[in-house]
C-alpha cells in the first residue's frame, strides 16, 4: 500500500485566526488531514483555541503526525480541559505507544488528579511492565477518582505483585464501599478468597454491577462461593442476575468446583 503524500497546508492558515470558530474548526480539520509535518506548530498553537471542536481536530491532527513533540503539550492541556477533550487527548497518548511511556510515567506525580486519572488509563492501555509498581503506588492517592481509574487498570493487570496491595486496601477503614467492591473485583481475578469477605456484601440487582460480582465470584476455588451466587437465583429466578448465576454455576461445575 502507497503511503499517501502530504498535502500543501497554505490553504487552510488564513483561516486559523478567524472569529468565527467553524472557520478555525476547518482550517485545522483541514491541516489534520494534510497529514503535513509543517502543520505541527499550528496544530500546537490551536490546542489554546476555546473551542472544543477545533481543539479535537487539533489533537488528532498530532496524533495523525505521531510527531513525538506533541506528548508533552498534550499532557500539559489535560488539567484545564474538558472531559470530551481529555478523552480525545488520552486516545491519542495512546497512539503514540512506547514514546509515552515516559512521559506518562511522570504523569502519574502531575498535581491535577485528571491528568493522574489519564495517564493511568493510557499505561494500562499501553501494558507496559514498568507502570504497574507506580500504578499500585496511586492506591493511597487522595482523589476517589485516580483511584478509580488504579482500581480498573489493576483488575486487567491481573499481575502477582497487586495482590497484597489490594487484599490491604480492602480492609482499610477509610475506604468507600463502592472502591472497596472495585478493589474486590481485581482481586478475585486472581482467585484470592479474601474478595469474598467484600463480595458477599454486594448483593445486588443492577445489572453490570451482578454480572461483574458473579462472574467474578466464579474465580474463586472456595466454599463459600456457590452459596452466594446461588442467591441470586433464590432471589428473582427469571432476572439476567440469575442467569449469570446459573451460567456462572454451570462453570463451576465443569471445573469440578
Amino acid at each position: 500500500m502507497t503511503k499517501r503524500e502530504p498535502k500543501p497546508i497554505e490553504p487552510y492558515l488564513s483561516g486559523l485566526t478567524s472569529e468565527d470558530y467553524k472557520v478555525r474548526r476547518d482550517a485545522v480539520k483541514g491541516l489534520r488531514q494534510s497529514r503535513n509535518p509543517d502543520a505541527y506548530p499550528h496544530l500546537i498553537a490551536a490546542l489554546d483555541d476555546p473551542a472544543v471542536s477545533v481543539l479535537i481536530h487539533a489533537i488528532r491532527g498530532l496524533e495523525a503526525l505521531g510527531d513525538r513533540r506533541a506528548i508533552p503539550a498534550l499532557l500539559a492541556k489535560l488539567g484545564g480541559s474538558s472531559c470530551d477533550v481529555c478523552d480525545e487527548i488520552g486516545a491519542a497518548l495512546v497512539a503514540f505507544g512506547d514514546d509515552a511511556v515516559p512521559h506518562l510515567l511522570d504523569a502519574l506525580n502531575a498535581p491535577h488528579p485528571r491528568v493522574r486519572a489519564i495517564a493511568v488509563t493510557a499505561l494500562n492501555q499501553l501494558e507496559d511492565e514498568r507502570a504497574v509498581e507506580p500504578i499500585i503506588a496511586l492506591l493511597d492517592d487522595p482523589d476517589p477518582s485516580v483511584i478509580n481509574s488504579v482500581l480498573r487498570a489493576l483488575w486487567d493487570i491481573a499481575d502477582e505483585r497487586i495482590r497484597e496491595p489490594l487484599a490491604a486496601f480492602i480492609t482499610r477503614a477509610d475506604v468507600p464501599f463502592d472502591l472497596k467492591r472495585s478493589a474486590a473485583f481485581a482481586l478475585a481475578e486472581l482467585g484470592d478468597p479474601r474478595a469474598i469477605d467484600v463480595l458477599q456484601h454486594s448483593f445486588t440487582y443492577e445489572t453490570r454491577l451482578c454480572v461483574d460480582t458473579i462472574q467474578q465470584l466464579g474465580k474463586i476455588d472456595d466454599p463459600r462461593v456457590r452459596p452466594l451466587i446461588l442467591a441470586y437465583i433464590d432471589e428473582d429466578p427469571e432476572s439476567l442476575c440469575a442467569s449469570q448465576a446459573r451460567a456462572t454455576l454451570e462453570h463451576l461445575t465443569s471445573r469440578g468446583y
